[in-house]
């Protein structure tokens, strides 16, 4: 009796281990949910990169994500689960000459599925750009240079100060 047992449980350990998969672990450098990217041109020269001065960046209800610095490219993240996301990008953060526009980005998320191990990514498609107008825009205007945002090698959006 003694014997049929060892050999039982070593045909069920058998079973039980050719049924168990190694942890998948999803790979350094595999693609995850896409930045947008963001350039800030010269309105004077739109082929012109140019800095904007102590810019701050923070989404509506979020800490601050950026800033502030002077940069003349950012990215920044969308809300994966709701077709828009609201920033406010203020110039010349902290000081007397501080300006505020807000900027409102639409889009359709697209959630992609990659493997058991790294989940879902969501790329955004059909990406809009509004500034939303008050007396003092310092944004002159924002161009759409990639529609559909699925990584972070090219910018998506230039805007014009």
């Amino acid at each position: 009796m003694n014997h049929i047992q060892k050999w039982l449980f070593l045909a069920v350990f058998i079973l039980v281990a050719q049924g168990c998969q190694k942890d998948d672990i999803c790979p350094e450098g595999t693609e995850t949910t896409p930045l947008l990217v963001i350039e800030f041109y010269d309105a004077e020269d739109p082929s012109q990169l140019k800095a904007v001065q102590n810019l701050l960046v923070q989404a509506d209800g979020e800490e601050v994500f950026l800033g502030p610095e002077t940069v003349n490219k950012i990215t920044i993240p969308l809300k994966t689960n709701e077709g828009v996301t609201e920033y406010r990008f203020i110039r010349n953060s902290g000081r007397s000459t501080e300006n505020e526009d807000r900027i409102s980005f639409s889009y359709d998320p697209a959630p992609e599925y990659l493997n058991r191990a790294c989940g879902f990514k969501v790329n955004f498609e059909n990406i809009d750009a509004n500034t939303l107008p008050d007396e003092d825009n310092w944004i002159v205007s924002e161009v759409i240079l990639q529609e559909n945002v699925e990584n972070e090698t090219e910018a998506h959006i230039s805007i014009t100060h």
